[in-house]
């Protein structure tokens, strides 16, 4: 369908296409310089020691889990509001993931007070995911941490450019996980980013992202020495110097694109506050944000799926972020839920909807998209 306003939208011009054609004309496409160069610029912008390039933020998650030590009957405990790579790195570590509630219907957040209820001996590890680009509250969940002897994990696959004080996002605990897909902040199609403080965790990540290879393809090209060992069972998640380029370029628009969103976020509060059948969360939140998404909350007498379908009509895209993950049938089978136990969480699963936010977006559309609404829930 012809949009005629999506959810996301890339900001591309000719700046990354040149960026591309230059890779394409230097005839070397997997991990080499440009990979290296783009984790260099990304570990500068966010104060990081060490940054990681990876082919997703699944596998920087994957790998983050894995490197700390993450195994069989081990628990980590994961946010139930999230995308569901969120959990299913734990499970690739052959370990169960815990689903915490969120925190209330104005902060999706994972509940800093559920989370310590669900901590038990087995527990080792939280992976925090910052909803939306809004940075939850990390002073509590590391203070948890450390009185629990847990590792933390940011999933910032929304929360690119988040600044809280003097740090960024990702920068928090233990690990910071980016995702670069399509529809992120920072877009290169496919790829991800692993950033750390700790100097063995990221020696541990490179060696597995590239088959757990002590000399990658590009150390040994152009070199006198052609071995290499083979020193632990890695995996290939590997970055291109494509999506490399691609995230230089975007790392260069991402201060102003994110300034963008947050603008056009606060034309959406003012023109939709006062709408009856709508409610706004995260408003006067006291973190900060990237504004990834744009979430409002249906009421509950309001029919989701019809409210989405008129919005269509309009040429209006919209999504759902997210049904909560112990709702979708492999996790309802392997890892059913009492009932009760993540009720905020499924209470935001039935009612959210994620409006279009993106820079290329102006004022007019957001003021069409409010209208529209408006239209529709005084029918």
């Amino acid at each position: 369908m012809n949009w005629k306003i999506p959810l996301f939208d890339l900001d591309y011009n000719q700046k990354e296409i040149n960026a591309v054609l230059k890779v394409l004309r230097r005839r070397w496409l997997t991990m080499g310089e440009r990979v290296e160069e783009f984790e260099n610029k990304f570990a500068e912008f966010l104060k990081a020691r060490y940054a990681v390039a990876l082919s997703s933020g699944t596998a920087a998650l994957h790998l983050a889990l894995k490197s700390l030590g993450i195994k069989e009957g081990d628990e980590v405990l994961v946010p139930v509001i999230t995308f569901v790579a969120s959990a299913n790195a734990v499970l690739y570590c052959g370990a169960k993931p815990v689903f915490v509630d969120s925190t209330s219907l104005e902060d999706f957040n994972i509940s800093i007070t559920d989370l310590e209820k669900k901590t038990s001996s087995k527990t080792r590890g939280i992976v925090v995911v910052h909803y939306g680009g809004f940075l939850a509250d990390m002073e509590k969940i590391n203070r948890l941490a450390k009185k629990y002897d847990l590792f933390v994990i940011e999933d910032s696959a929304h929360s690119i450019g988040t600044k809280y004080g003097s740090k960024m996002a990702g920068t928090f605990g233990d690990a910071g996980c980016y995702s670069f897909f399509s529809n992120k902040n920072l877009a290169t199609g496919e790829g991800g980013m692993m950033v750390t403080g700790n100097q063995k965790l990221a020696q541990k990540i490179r060696l597995l992202r590239t088959h757990g290879m002590t000399r990658p393809t590009w150390e040994r090209f152009g070199s006198n020495s052609f071995g290499y060992d083979i020193l632990e069972l890695g995996y290939n998640y590997r970055m291109t110097e494509i999506s490399a380029v691609l995230g230089m370029e975007q790392l260069k628009k991402l201060g102003s694109n994110n300034l963008k969103r947050r603008h056009l976020s606060k034309i959406y509060i003012q023109k939709l506050n006062g709408i009856k059948g709508i409610f706004i969360p995260f408003q006067n939140y006291p973190r900060g944000s990237s504004y990834h998404l744009f979430p409002v909350l249906l009421d509950k007498n309001i029919e989701r799926d019809e409210f989405m379908r008129k919005l269509k009509q309009k040429g209006i895209q919209t999504s759902i972020h997210y049904q909560p993950l112990h709702k979708f049938s492999y996790y309802r089978k392997n890892f059913p839920q009492k009932s009760g136990t993540l009720s905020i969480s499924e209470e935001i699963g039935k009612r959210e909807v994620s409006l279009p936010l993106h820079p290329r977006m102006s004022e007019d559309d957001v003021v069409f998209i409010c209208q529209q609404i408006k239209k529709i829930l005084s029918r």
